[in-house]
């Protein structure tokens, strides 16, 4: 197959806008839609190969992955090796435990099978995975396994019925994935059965189903709508739109149309594509691929920060470096006529032996815990408030649960997301102290609010689900007392706090974050009047103080370190700015409809500040979930409104 530089100027135009989408750049909302563009290169490039080889009388099984083996992993090992020193130096133990988890699944090329039933990608806990990226790798092998085979088995027995055979594939590849995207959204992200379909595009054009262009400015017309397809897609696709499915044909389709339109022709596209600097950053830009997500990550880990001004032209500069050392290196050596390894047995050996020896330091990582012995009592005694959280957490997710004493009638239900069931245990401990029983209902990212859909989650219906029945739970059990809980701040402004990491809150169906104070205002004052109509006293807990870093870790490596912890005393000021528009509203809805209002911070913060943590209790497990010790300090807020006899009254 002829080799075109405008493909590895092509590959630049994919890598560049996957960098500045992980790097933060918000301008680029799909940038990770690059990765689409390679998986469309990939199927067009392995097809020629393969079908050039078959023609020519040398295709073998052997031989193709030898190829694959040169061409992957001599750069992947080299990141693994830095990455697993990296991870040893800076990650925490149950940090470490998941990266050999994740090392583990990356080297059977199973690491979207991996993720894919841990988080969705865009969402906070995917944002700290060394080894994320290695997902698209594992689905190119994934259809590589079969791929080569069927090519073979079409060209000698089925007389080269490539339309058939691929376009069907391509068509039921396709439809699952329009399916699967609706109804399991994070895992078909993942999917090598929802991706097959990009690498058979790339197929289809390289089997030469479609009759080539005669006519340049045909061929010009459609590069340029190619171009278009592209740009389009790389800053007006996001996370927030089911993807893949057919939002994926944009990418997809714009590259098909460039590589399709610059087979025959010269055209103004290819001759950009083919300039040194395109070529250049496309030669590196498996290397870069690799390399640039690790440097983001561990750049955050450390400085506890999201990448901003100077910080992203550092970390992409790093990586360009870097994969420019690997590609010269450590790729280039193991490919072509004077590679350093000639045997394939001896490559496969070589390859087998580096394989086992990542496997043996994965399980080393996932089997010890991630070594907590490299770290002191004291760090070790500050990481354990990550699990500082209520004990009945994981058991009364998504549930209504029972708390207090069993003997006495029920009521009162706590009712809200994750930040309640943070503060859960205050309400436990006095409730049984002053032989009082009542419920808590919580459900991570879903506030106490009838109808709220969260567009931004993968299950856009599951908090109006939740919600409903919380509220149809109230209204049978004749429920007295309704506590209100939720970190408010973030449903109203639909972003996240200081350095905090993860995507905007969407509460509307066209997505647009400047929305959400209207529709969370509408939604707060209708479940107050639903609550008001059952005869239900209501109870507004504001938000409690967010920190905006990983409180825990942060006090840990100070300690090991010792660095200062000053950062963590959120300044009071900007507390109430964060919150300003939502304790407005709050104290409007209590005016109008009488509800009684609490205040957290009355108790988290003094002297002009909000402490994270106090003679030695920490009050977090994370950036803005309270640790029980944080949650049992608002004890003297609540007691008063948990009194076994006390009636309120609202008339």
């Amino acid at each position: 197959m002829t080799h075109r530089d405008d493909i590895d100027g092509l590959r630049a135009v994919a890598i560049v806008p996957v960098l500045l989408f992980h790097a933060g750049v918000s301008r680029f909302s799909g940038g990770f839609t690059g990765v689409d563009v390679f998986f469309v290169i990939s199927g067009y490039l392995i097809t020629g190969l393969i079908l050039s080889n078959i023609a020519e009388g040398k295709f073998s099984i052997a031989h193709f992955y030898e190829r694959r083996v040169r061409r992957i992993l001599p750069a992947l090992f080299f990141l693994l090796i830095c990455t697993s020193i990296a991870a040893y130096a800076l990650l925490m133990p149950d940090e470490a435990r998941e990266f050999g988890r994740s090392l583990f699944a990356t080297i059977f090329f199973s690491s979207n099978i991996l993720f894919a039933k841990q988080t969705g990608y865009f969402q906070n806990p995917a944002e700290m995975k060394p080894l994320l990226h290695t997902w698209s790798l594992a689905v190119e092998e994934q259809f590589y396994i079969l791929y080569p085979l069927t090519l073979f088995f079409i060209t000698r027995y089925l007389r080269k019925q490539y339309a058939v055979v691929l376009l069907s594939a391509l068509g039921l590849s396709l439809a699952f994935s329009v399916w699967d995207v609706h109804f399991h959204r994070s895992v078909s992200f993942y999917s090598s059965a929802a991706r097959a379909w990009e690498l058979l595009l790339g197929g289809i054009l390289a089997v030469g189903l479609i009759p080539a262009l005669r006519h340049r400015m045909l061929a010009n017309s459609l590069a340029t709508i190619g171009v278009v397809l592209l740009a389009g897609s790389f800053l007006f696709l996001s996370g927030s739109l089911p993807f893949p499915g057919l939002n994926a044909l944009y990418p997809t389709v714009g590259t098909a149309l460039i590589i399709y339109s610059g087979a025959q022709n010269k055209t103004i596209i290819s001759k950009i594509l083919s300039t040194k600097p395109f070529v250049f950053i496309g030669l590196i830009s498996y290397s870069l691929y690799l390399w640039h997500w690790t440097l983001i990550v561990f750049f955050k880990y450390y400085s506890l920060r999201q990448l901003s001004g100077w910080n992203v032209a550092a970390v992409i500069s790093a990586a360009v470096i870097i994969a420019t050392f690997s590609w010269q290196f450590v790729e280039k050596p193991f490919r072509g006529k004077r590679s350093l390894v000639q045997s394939r047995k001896f490559l496969f050996s070589g390859a087998a032996a580096g394989s086992a020896i990542f496997v043996l330091v994965a399980g080393v990582f996932f089997l010890t815990h991630g070594l907590p012995a490299r770290f002191n009592q004291q760090v070790l005694r500050l990481l354990a408030s990550k699990n500082d959280y209520w004990s009945k957490r994981d058991a009364c997710m998504d549930r209504i649960c029972r708390v207090g004493d069993n003997r006495a009638e029920p009521s009162f239900i706590l009712w809200g997301d994750s930040h309640a069931g943070a503060i859960a245990p205050v309400f436990e401990q006095i409730a049984a102290s002053n032989h009082v029983s009542g419920f808590v209902a919580f459900s991570p990212a879903c506030a106490p609010l009838v109808g709220l859909k969260r567009y931004d989650e993968d299950d856009v219906e599951k908090c109006a689900g939740f919600n409903k029945l919380v509220l149809n739970f109230i209204e049978f059990h004749h429920i007295q007392n309704v506590f209100l809980h939720a970190r408010w701040a973030l449903y109203a402004e639909g972003s996240r706090y200081g350095q905090e990491w993860g995507g905007p809150v969407l509460l509307t169906r066209d997505r647009k974050q400047p929305e959400d104070y209207a529709q969370f205002a509408g939604l707060l004052t209708s479940t107050v009047e639903d609550l008001q109509q059952v005869h239900a006293n209501v109870f507004i807990i504001a938000s409690v103080p967010e920190v905006g870093m990983d409180v825990p870790t942060w006090l840990a490596r100070g300690a090991r370190t010792g660095r200062s912890q000053e950062v963590l005393a959120t300044p009071y000021a900007k507390f109430m700015a964060r919150q300003a528009r939502t304790l407005s509203l709050l104290s409007r809805v209590g005016e109008r409809y009488r509800v009684h209002l609490v205040f957290p911070d009355r108790m988290l913060c003094e002297n002009g500040s909000c402490r994270s943590e106090k003679e030695d209790r920490v009050f977090y497990t994370d950036s803005n979930h309270l640790s029980v010790q944080g949650a049992l300090a608002l004890a003297p807020e609540f007691y008063p409104l948990l009194r076994v006899n006390t009636e309120i009254n609202t008339e």
